[in-house]
């Protein structure tokens, strides 16, 4: 229900703070898409750090993008990035906004809307750090779960109209052109069938192994006839991969932009990842996500509306092991995740009656 004190008919400009990472800006998505269909008078603005802002960029429902940098610890130590960082945040508050709307929940976030001058400053329902002393947080329905029906929370409690998540991803022809290239370069046509294999991941407790990704390439080509396509930005994970590997599969590692990887995705009959951002954006995509994931909640963080492709040992799991923690010298949960087991999921994917 709307508040008594948010008058959407009365608000014309909204910024929504969502600066990082990939697959969390992939799951804010929705908050756009259904904020701007039921106030279509609104324009609405979205601010991001610099490395993601092509995965809002071209988005039908974003008016505007307002780009920041991303704030490391040496940073802080510097004067020029002070400069710059007050110029943007200056920015921000010329653009006069009547509504602040973080879904990140940090400070780093709510730093940015208190700096908007904005009188109404919403969060959705975890709010950490010093967030809560800039903005008010929007309670969480009993219902939402997953994260992404958590961040509908927030239109929801502005008054929006929430049905099925809309995940808006603009690709340009030039991208889908280079991607086109770019597969045909590696032996694989127009039309071919293959699955796009992301191996690669930043936290070392969500890691398979580049052994694991080599021989489930191996087995994919070998026994169920299907060519792969290594997509990731880690360019030595996918080298440990290539160097593992016994059959030959297309390597994209480091050649494509969010954008083209996009486009590469939404090729492909499926996509196999750990916990990371591409499985979020296969999601986005309706590309079938085969997700090995660790310690992670996967109810409420897995790639959305996939939880039945989820291949997770949760039983393996320590008492103290979390999303960020494991308790054991090597992730038992990611070791028990057996090769067979993700060519079987795979399979199933892929059969006939699923289609």
């Amino acid at each position: 229900m709307t508040p008594p004190d948010v008058d959407m008919g009365s608000v014309g400009r909204v910024l929504i703070i969502k600066l990082s990472a990939f697959g969390d800006i992939i799951h804010a998505l929705p908050v756009a898409a259904a904020l701007k269909a039921s106030f279509p008078h609104i324009e609405l603005t979205w601010a991001v750090e610099e490395a993601f802002a092509p995965l809002v960029a071209g988005n039908s429902s974003i008016d505007h993008i307002l780009t920041l940098p991303k704030v490391r610890g040496k940073q802080l130590r510097s004067a020029s990035f002070h400069r710059d960082y007050f110029l943007r945040l200056r920015d921000v508050r010329k653009r006069r906004f009547d509504l602040t709307l973080d879904l990140q929940g940090l400070t780093k976030s709510a730093v940015v809307a208190a700096a908007s001058g904005a009188r109404l400053r919403l969060a959705y329902h975890w709010v950490r750090e010093a967030a809560s002393l800039f903005e008010r947080a929007v309670p969480r329905e009993p219902g939402s779960v997953h994260v992404v029906d958590q961040y509908l929370d927030v239109a929801r409690f502005l008054g929006a109209a929430v049905g099925s998540p809309q995940f808006p991803f603009a690709i340009s022809e030039q991208d889908e052109a280079a991607v086109e290239a770019m597969l045909a370069n590696q032996g694989i046509e127009r039309g071919a069938r293959f699955v796009s294999v992301n191996p690669a991941s930043a936290v070392a407790i969500k890691q398979w192994g580049a052994q694991n990704y080599a021989a489930l390439l191996d087995r994919l080509d070998s026994q169920l006839g299907l060519k792969s396509v290594v997509v990731t930005a880690d360019k030595t994970v996918a080298a440990q991969v290539l160097a593992h590997a016994t059959r030959p599969f297309a390597n994209l590692a480091g050649r494509t932009n969010l954008k083209q990887l996009g486009a590469v995705i939404r090729r492909s009959a499926a996509h196999v990842c750990g916990d990371t951002g591409s499985g979020h954006l296969a999601a986005a995509l309706l590309t079938p996500v085969i997700a090995l994931i660790g310690p992670t909640d996967a109810d409420r963080m897995c790639p959305y509306g996939q939880r039945g492709n989820v291949i997770r040992h949760a039983d393996m799991c320590g008492v103290s092991c979390s999303w960020h923690h494991c308790q054991y010298s090597a992730a038992k949960c990611m070791e028990s995740i057996a090769v067979d087991e993700v060519v079987d999921r795979i399979e199933q994917v892929l059969s006939p009656a699923q289609k």
